[in-house]
């Protein structure tokens, strides 16, 4: 029986101690595992956005993608900070993956008919990470003035979904929201014991201490959500009975827009750390909600292109599209000033901003136009790689400089 209980505690561990930490390690199978399900969900949340282009469709899927967001956010981040490579950390992410896929069974419909799965999926979600961070606190005192507050926030989360079940709509949805207005605000509250003991500021200093692995989660889920960007095209060309050059060469231009979107974010923001200080790690953090939510809106807007090739495209389409894209831009704008850039290439960053920038209101100004769709789209890649080959010529100037000082 003793070599059992060993054996035990060798493969299920305790969570792993903020002060063990792993500052430079990849991302584990597990972790890209656990990225997949949320394909799933976001792809649910996608389609029903394309089927209903309107301010109340794009609020509803606004508000259900800011839950979604939340969750793989505390999923990522409380195993980047305490996860370990044994039985424990799979099965918890496991229990993890099943609430998200419940809660992608839900998502079409989640402000419908399927309030009450959804809810209670989400409410299972809520629970198993409220279990997470009260075990962390158990087996970490030094973290335990962190973790608690995160304990009784989640709690609170959680009971409030539960009891959302037993009400009608629209209070149901007022439940919701008041949860997830909890929940956002947790990342900004300190316990009193940050200003008055160092022990736990040390800690809490070493919470906000973005990894490199964890910059590639958020990579990474950037990838997820272009993904739909690539879905929608596809999805828009099988709708068509018939492939014609119209439909053709509205679907590579959809593609080019995700490329659009890929090459400026990787090149200017991805595998860069947030500047230091809590401002900026949590501004970081949570420009990616709106940076992630434009992209899934492109997405929804180009299944609609596509399936609208050779007509008259849709007002609301057309503003999705333009809107999605001008939102993207200006996001990875913010994001550029808040990571660490070599001082070298400060001037090539500020002129990326500008052009950035620029190319966000000339995209938000084709709303206003009645171009059709083709030279739209084209407006629209041109405008989204712009800011991308101006930092380019940038570059290619300053190793001019260079090499004639040389």
């Amino acid at each position: 029986m003793g070599v059992l209980r060993r054996n035990l505690r060798i493969w299920w561990q305790p969570p792993r101690r903020l002060a063990d930490r792993e500052g430079e390690r990849t991302v584990t199978f597990l972790e890209l595992f656990y990225d997949l399900v949320y394909v799933v969900i976001v792809a649910e949340l996608a389609h029903a956005l394309a089927e209903d282009v309107s301010w109340a469709g794009i609020g509803r899927f606004a508000f259900l993608f800011i839950m979604v967001w939340w969750a793989w956010l505390n999923g990522s981040i409380y195993h980047d900070l305490h996860g370990n490579d044994d039985i424990r950390t799979r099965v918890f992410t496991f229990l993890q993956m099943g609430t998200v896929a419940a809660m992608a069974v839900f998502a079409h419909n989640a402000m419908g008919a399927g309030s009450v799965g959804f809810a209670l999926s989400y409410a299972a979600f809520q629970f198993i990470l409220t279990l997470l961070w009260w075990r962390t606190g158990v087996h970490d005192p030094a973290h335990r003035p962190l973790s608690m507050p995160y304990v009784a926030g989640f709690l609170l989360t959680t009971l409030l979904f539960i009891v959302s079940i037993f009400w009608a709509e629209p209070v149901r949805y007022y439940l919701w929201g008041t949860a997830v207005l909890i929940s956002l605000m947790l990342p900004f509250i300190r316990p009193p014991q940050v200003r008055t003991n160092p022990e736990v500021q040390a800690q809490a200093e070493l919470a906000l201490a973005i990894s490199p692995s964890l910059v590639e989660r958020f990579g990474l889920l950037t990838i997820i959500v272009l993904g739909e960007v690539i879905v929608g095209t596809v999805q828009g060309v099988a709708g068509h009975p018939q492939l014609t050059w119209s439909i053709g060469g509205t679907a590579v231009l959809g593609m080019l827009v995700a490329i659009g979107i890929w090459w400026f974010y990787f090149d200017a923001v991805s595998h860069h750390l947030p500047k230091p200080g809590r401002v900026m790690v949590l501004r970081w953090a949570f420009l990616h909600l709106p940076l992630t939510i434009g992209i899934v809106s492109v997405g929804a807007a180009v299944l609609n292109v596509v399936e609208n090739a050779g007509v008259a495209l849709p007002l609301g389409v057309r503003w999705l599209l333009v809107g999605g894209c001008a939102l993207v831009l200006v996001i990875i704008v913010l994001l550029m000033r808040s990571i660490r850039t070599p001082e070298e290439l400060a001037a090539i960053y500020r002129r990326g901003q500008r052009a950035g920038v620029a190319a966000a209101v000339f995209i938000a100004l084709l709303g206003f136009t009645t171009l059709e769709t083709i030279p739209l789209l084209l407006g629209v890649i041109a405008l989204l790689l712009a800011p991308v080959f101006y930092s380019l010529l940038a570059l290619i100037e300053m190793l001019g400089e260079t090499a004639r000082v040389g």
